[in-house]
C-alpha cells in the first residue's frame, strides 16, 4: 500500500505474520492524535479494508542467519524510505530485528515490546538451555539500540534487569496488548448462538463446562488438561471438558490428534473454531495450565472479562491475571493433580464460582483494557517525541 502520510506524529507498529493483531491498537492510537502505519510479513487485506497503510518485509519464524539479515536489510530500506517518528516493534524476531534496523536508517527512535519469553525459557531441552547465552546476547544488543523497552509483565522485567539486558531508566511496563472488551461482550444474538451451541455439543441442563482454547501443543498444557479432565471424571461424570484449538506443527511440542482422541471419552476436542466468545459464554469455568513464558495471555483476559472464574499456572503473565482464590485458582505448571483439585474445587463450589466471575468482569477491563494500553503507549511515544524536540532544540 502507498497513501502514507508524512506526519510529525508517525507512528509505525513492526510486527510478523500476526501483525492483524494490532489493527484495534491502531485504531485507538489514530484516537489519541497519532498517524499510525504498520509494517509485517502477514498478507496486506485486513489492512486495506481498515484503510492502513502496510508494508511487508520477509521475515520467517525460524531461526536463519541469512533470512534474518535479508529481513534486517529489508526494514532498514522501509524506515529509511518513510522515515517514521517511531518505530515500535512486537514479538521476539522483530523487537530482536527493528532496533538494528532503526540505527541503521539513522531517521526515528526505537521503542520495542517484550511479548514473553517464550519456548527458551518454558523448555528444559539442551538445545533450549544451549540457546539461552545467546538470546541474552540479543536482546542486551537490540536493548542498546532501543530507547525503551516495554515489558509486558513483571517478571520478564525484573529477568532483564537483574542480568544487564536493558539499560537503566529505559524500560517501561505495559500489562498485555489491549483487549477491546466491549466489542467481545457486546455481541448481537449472543443468546441464540449460546443455544445453537449447546444444541450442537448436546448439553445437558445438569452439565458443568470447563474450557480450554490455545494451540495443542504440550508448553500450553494441553497433556495436563487431558489428565485432569479424566481424573475428575472419574468421579463427576457430570463434567464437560471442552478443548478448543488448532493442531501444531512444532515438532516435538506438538499434541497429536491421536494423543487428543485417546481422550475422546472425557474431552470434547472442536478443534479450531471462530466462534470463541460463544464458548466463554457457555462455560462455567476457563482452564489455561500453560508453562509458556507468555507476555500476558489474551485468552485468560477474554475469558475472564467475559465473568468466568479463571484457572491457571503459577508462571510469569498469568499469574498476572489471577491472584490466587480472589478471581481465580494457580497451580503449579506441570502439575495434573493439583489442576484436576482446582477444577474440582470449583465444580462444587458454585458460589466461588460465581464471585470470583464477577470480580473478573470488572477488574480485568478496567486493568487490561485496550484503551488504557493505548493511552500508557501513547504516554511513552509523547515523552520521547518531546524528548526528541528538545534535543533538536539545543542542537541548535
Amino acid at each position: 500500500m502507498r497513501n502514507e502520510p508524512n506526519n510529525e506524529r508517525l507512528i509505525w507498529l513492526v510486527s510478523g505474520e500476526d501483525v492483524r493483531m494490532r489493527i484495534p491498537l491502531v485504531h485507538k492510537l489514530r484516537e489519541r492524535g497519532f498517524e499510525v502505519a504498520v509494517a509485517g510479513s502477514d498478507d496486506e487485506e485486513p489492512f486495506r479494508e481498515q484503510r492502513i497503510p502496510y508494508w511487508t518485509y520477509p521475515l520467517g519464524r525460524w531461526i536463519s542467519p541469512r533470512a534474518d539479515r535479508l529481513a534486517r536489510e529489508q526494514l532498514t530500506e522501509l524506515i529509511r524510505r518513510h522515515a517514521p517518528r517511531i518505530v515500535h516493534s512486537f514479538d521476539t524476531k522483530p523487537a530482536l530485528l527493528a532496533p538494528h534496523a532503526v540505527h541503521d536508517a539513522q531517521t526515528s527512535i526505537s521503542v520495542r515490546t517484550i511479548n514473553g519469553m517464550g519456548y527458551l525459557f518454558s523448555s528444559a531441552s539442551p538445545l533450549a538451555l544451549a540457546l539461552r547465552p545467546v538470546y541474552r546476547k540479543l536482546q542486551r544488543q537490540a536493548s542498546e539500540r532501543s530507547s525503551v523497552t516495554v515489558f509486558q509483565n513483571r517478571d520478564d522485567r525484573l529477568y532483564f534487569r537483574e542480568r544487564g539486558m536493558v539499560q537503566p531508566g529505559r524500560d517501561d511496563l505495559v500489562l498485555g496488548s489491549g483487549v477491546d472488551f466491549e466489542r467481545l461482550r457486546d455481541r448481537p444474538d449472543s443468546s441464540a448462538a449460546v443455544a445453537e451451541l449447546r444444541s450442537e455439543l448436546r448439553a445437558q441442563p445438569h452439565e458443568v463446562f470447563v474450557l480450554m482454547v490455545g494451540r495443542m501443543v504440550r508448553h500450553k498444557g494441553v497433556r495436563e488438561f487431558l489428565r485432569a479432565a479424566r481424573r475428575v471424571r472419574s468421579s463427576r461424570p457430570h463434567m464437560r471438558f471442552v478443548l478448543v484449538g488448532p493442531i501444531a506443527s512444532e515438532g516435538r511440542q506438538a499434541v497429536s490428534r491421536r494423543e487428543i482422541d485417546r481422550f475422546s471419552a472425557d474431552v470434547d476436542y472442536l478443534g479450531r473454531r471462530d466462534d470463541i466468545p460463544t464458548l466463554l459464554e457457555l462455560a462455567d469455568v476457563f482452564a489455561l495450565p500453560s508453562y509458556y513464558r507468555e507476555g500476558v495471555p489474551r485468552v485468560l483476559l477474554e475469558a475472564g472479562a467475559m465473568g468466568l472464574p479463571l484457572i491457571t499456572t503459577d508462571m510469569p503473565g498469568c499469574r498476572e491475571v489471577v491472584e490466587h482464590d480472589v478471581n481465580g485458582l494457580l497451580v503449579a505448571p506441570r502439575n495434573t493433580q493439583q489442576l484436576a483439585q482446582a477444577v474440582e474445587r470449583l465444580v462444587d463450589s458454585p458460589s466461588a464460582r460465581q464471585r470470583m466471575g464477577a470480580r473478573n468482569r470488572i477488574a480485568i477491563p478496567r486493568a487490561f483494557g485496550l484503551d488504557h494500553v493505548a493511552d500508557q503507549y501513547a504516554e511513552i511515544y509523547n515523552r520521547l517525541l518531546q524528548k526528541s524536540s528538545r534535543r533538536i532544540l539545543t542542537a541548535a
